[in-house]
């Protein structure tokens, strides 16, 4: 499988209920969690505890694993929030707790399991091209991760990548020119979720600034902005109206971690989500006082194209992507 990406994994969960109690490493661990909940393991989290325990370290386990250190951090965090744990100790040296070596006993047969199901099916004859549309914000290492165990599967069908903001994703999508889109959409205005539109999940978004910086609402607001195509830009803009509060652009960039390092840098505030807000940013203080509007991440699907190839990957990123995986 072919993968062409123009920039501005199968994936398996595993099930186990909290009502049976888990053994191995000749003991048993009875569950910490409500018996009546299930616990959802996905398998690259699970890859990525068993790296970061094997080297030591966030940063040998991301060129371990070729991807970025923020991604590891934030695989190793959501499956912490999965199970309810903490799993590994952070430290110079990162060691798993005993919850998290536990959990180990289990990793190694989870994996291998799912390694081995993902060589099978790669003997799929299935062939065609797909056009996949993604916004950036959907975090690209596991985009890359999902897409690279879907060329495993399936071999034979092409797929084109094409990463951007959202509001052109939408332009390219209406045109016919992508046949799959990952969309960010505000919940309201002209760019909100269409009836058709899956749903993955939705949440709110805050205003940030540098945390070594102060920006006064009674000057002039510098506005760190994702350009004419964010499809929340219109609610910024009218928020900071009513208020009443004088702005100027600061930036315009359509990258996240353009926009990421300007606030970083002190040069403006920004509407960020709290999954891309990072330890060298707090919230702006005055931001309270201007409304933004929760978003939503939506899997839109187009009637045309090779339908067999386009339900296989739009499958695969509804099991990986949905909300009882997040």
């Amino acid at each position: 499988m072919r993968f062409v990406m123009q920039l501005p994994s199968l994936h398996m969960s595993m099930s186990y209920c909290s009502n049976v109690a888990m053994t191995g490493c000749g003991h048993t661990a009875e569950p910490k969690m409500n018996r009546e909940c299930a616990v959802k393991l996905d398998v690259e989290s699970l890859r990525a505890l068993q790296t970061v325990v094997e080297t030591g370290g966030f940063t040998e386990a991301a060129t371990r694993l070729g991807v970025t250190q923020s991604a590891v951090s934030w695989k190793i965090k959501r499956l912490e929030e999965r199970v309810g744990l903490e799993l590994v100790k952070r430290g110079q040296v990162v060691e798993a707790t005993p919850d998290g070596a536990d959990l180990l006993s289990y990793a190694s047969q989870i994996v291998e399991a799912h390694d081995a199901a993902v060589t099978h099916l790669t003997r799929s004859e299935l062939e065609g091209v797909l056009r996949l549309g993604s916004t950036e914000d959907l975090h690209s290492d596991e985009l890359i991760e999902i897409l690279g165990r879907f060329g495993r599967a399936y071999p034979n069908v092409r797929c084109d990548v094409r990463v951007h903001v959202s509001g052109l994703l939408v332009d390219w999508f209406d045109d016919g020119d992508i046949d799959l889109a990952l969309l960010q959409l505000a919940n309201d205005g002209d760019y909100a979720p269409r009836p058709d539109d899956l749903v993955l999940w939705t949440e709110d978004l805050v205003w940030v600034q540098g945390a070594d910086v102060s920006i006064d609402p009674a000057g002039v607001v510098p506005i760190l902005s994702f350009g004419p195509e964010c499809t929340y830009g219109s609610q910024v803009e009218e928020s900071f109206s009513r208020a009443g509060i004088r702005t100027r652009v600061a930036l315009e960039c359509p990258s996240l971690h353009g926009v990421q390092s300007a606030v970083e840098a002190g040069l403006g505030v920004a509407a960020l989500n709290e999954r891309n807000i990072t330890d060298a940013m707090v919230a702006w203080p005055h931001g309270a006082t201007l409304p933004l509007p929760s978003v939503s991440y939506v899997l839109r699907t187009a009637s045309h194209g090779e339908q067999e190839p386009l339900d296989a990957l739009r499958n695969e990123l509804v099991r990986t992507l949905s909300p009882a995986e997040l």
